[in-house]
């Protein structure tokens, strides 16, 4: 029984030699930079609405209005897999509901990269799937704003809204990005997408593949 438990102890101690370099990082650094922080970035955490007379509200975000997860293909005239869009769509797309506006919201911590960002030299890429219905000015947007510890705004930047022109007046996505630096004390980044209904019924705002990803070094 002694040498057993000698043996038990010698396995732990040489586990804990072995063990990666990345398991001493502390939860969050090393997934800040150069990955999507946004989550459910591209609705395809539910089963999208299958109409326009349904709304499904995506995991990961705060909404308002009837914000909502819908299908691509959903009866009543929405993009489908042979719209113009992202090459890599999945199942579902963002839309704005039978509401002239909706929105939906997360907030991003940045705080364990906090020395990096003070620092200076830490770039942000904002990028997303834009569009609307055929010639109607129905569009999305999507905002990041920068938090200080307080929670007040040190700035941000913006993706859309694009035009019926923007989109040669398909029913569609379009893919727009913006590039900033991250200013020195921020400790958040809220994003909000935006949909806003301008002609019709239904709020053809349409978003997807939704992404912040930040960047040490200037590197895109």
């Amino acid at each position: 029984m002694r040498l057993q438990s000698i043996l038990i102890v010698a396995c732990a101690a040489l586990s804990l030699i072995s063990a990666p370099a990345s398991a001493q990082i502390p939860s969050g650094t090393s997934t800040l930079f150069g990955t999507n922080l946004v989550v459910n970035g591209d609705a395809e955490s539910d089963t999208g609405a299958p109409s326009n007379n349904q709304v499904v509200k995506p995991t990961g975000w705060t909404t308002t209005g009837e914000f909502t997860a819908v299908q691509y293909g959903a009866s009543g005239g929405f993009p489908d897999k042979t719209s113009p869009g992202p090459s890599d769509r999945g199942k579902n797309f963002f839309g704005g509901g039978n509401v002239v506006k909706s929105t939906a919201t997360q907030t991003v911590d940045l705080s364990s990269g906090a020395q990096a960002i003070d620092s200076g030299g830490v770039t942000y890429l904002l990028a997303g799937w834009l569009g609307g219905y055929s010639g109607q000015a129905d569009n999305a947007q999507v905002t990041v704003t920068f938090l200080n510890a307080s929670g007040s705004s040190l700035g941000s930047g913006r993706i859309g809204p694009l035009t019926p022109a923007d989109r040669h007046g398909t029913t569609g996505f379009f893919k727009r990005t913006a590039t900033g630096s991250v200013p020195a004390q921020a400790r958040a980044a809220r994003v909000v997408i935006t949909a806003t209904r301008f002609e019709g019924t239904y709020n053809d705002g349409y978003s997807d593949d939704v992404s912040l990803v930040l960047n040490k070094g200037g590197s895109k």
